[in-house]
């Protein structure tokens, strides 16, 4: 992206802030760290075990995610605010992961099977977790619902890598293909039915994309890495069709993105260390995802147009945290360490002034 473009997203920026529905402008304003705390932490513990991780969070802050058990295993969990972990279980075998929630509180995820494959599947309370299905192969993958019921994962098939896919609400199970390339995930999907994701045409994610049934797929582009690797991929969507993820730029360092049809993608920069990925985008236009800091650690961070990248800090004692998920009000779900070496699943929400 030029320097005049960046300029022109600078002389925006104040507009879009005080106009949230306003549309951005081509261009994008050079992201600020902020050591300003405004957010705090709380630690929604573990299901037993040393090891939790909130995956997401919908708008009332129900928290999905994953944690270790007192035996050990893995296993998908769900957090309500003011209440313990509930363990989701798992399809049969050790393993599973909730990786979304939607606002009526159904969750998607991935689990192994008595059999050990691993499968998506979708939970209620009233139904409990069901098997998903598959194209055939042995390893399928929820990874985001939205506020209708669809579903989009990715499945391998008998024969060859991951297809995307897209389980509609109806039951049905849409095979989207890999868009061209060897392979293809569907990571993000919003209620327009837009779907992002990554591409694959070597052994590299190398293509971020959105798609839907009416316009089809389209690659979004990249932050300027010229190498056979140096590719992109869309980790979420919002319900304007903004897409935040991660790419490749001209100096060959990974930096997360904002990617908008106005702007085009714009480089997040980090939090004063080489990378930085965007995981997760709310419709305010808040992204939320990690970044390397000056000191070689990982930190969870929310970028705003005005403020630019903001470290959010971790649990006391504790040196590294990611940002996996963010719902509308701003809130963010994700990871911190602790003091011990533990790393629990935190939950950060605004301060009150």
């Amino acid at each position: 992206m030029t320097r005049v473009a960046l300029s022109a997203l600078a002389a925006v920026a104040v507009v879009a802030c005080a106009d949230s529905s306003r549309p951005l402008e081509p261009g994008g304003a050079q992201p600020q760290v902020s050591g300003v705390p405004a957010y705090t932490i709380a630690d929604i513990g573990t299901l037993g075990g040393n090891f939790g991780f909130a995956r997401h969070i919908n708008d009332s802050g129900l928290v999905v995610g994953e944690s270790r058990t007192a035996a050990g295993q893995t296993h998908a969990f769900l957090w309500r605010p003011g209440d313990q972990m509930i363990d989701l279980g798992t399809l049969g075998g050790p393993f599973s992961q909730a990786l979304g929630i939607n606002n009526d509180g159904v969750i998607v995820g991935r689990s192994s099977n008595a059999a050990g494959e691993r499968r998506a599947f979708r939970w209620t309370s009233a139904s409990g977790m069901q098997d998903l299905g598959s194209l055939g192969g042995t390893r399928t993958d929820a990874n985001a619902i939205n506020a209708r019921g669809d579903i989009v994962g990715a499945s391998r098939p008998v024969v060859g890598d991951f297809h995307a896919v897209l389980w509609t609400r109806t039951g049905s199970m849409q095979d989207l293909g890999t868009f061209g390339g060897v392979n293809a995930q569907a990571f993000g999907i919003n209620n327009l039915d837009q779907i992002t994701g990554g591409r694959d045409v070597g052994d590299f994610f190398s293509t971020a994309f959105v798609w839907s049934e009416k316009d089809g797929f389209r690659d979004i582009g990249n932050l300027g890495g010229t190498g056979p690797t140096d590719g992109a991929i869309g980790n979420d969507i919002n319900e304007r069709g903004d897409v935040t993820g991660n790419s490749i730029t001209a100096a060959e360092e990974e930096h997360a993105f904002f990617w908008s049809e106005a702007v085009g993608m714009l480089d997040l920069g980090t939090l004063g260390g080489g990378s930085s990925v965007g995981i997760a985008i709310n419709s305010a236009r808040q992204v939320a995802g990690r970044s390397r800091n000056a000191d070689g650690n990982t930190r969870a961070f929310l970028w705003t147009l005005g403020d630019g990248m903001r470290d959010l800090g971790t649990l006391p004692g504790g040196q590294n945290s990611v940002a996996h998920a963010l719902n509308n009000r701003g809130q963010v779900a994700g990871r911190s360490d602790v003091a011990s070496g533990e790393i629990h699943a935190v939950v950060w929400t605004r301060a009150t002034p």
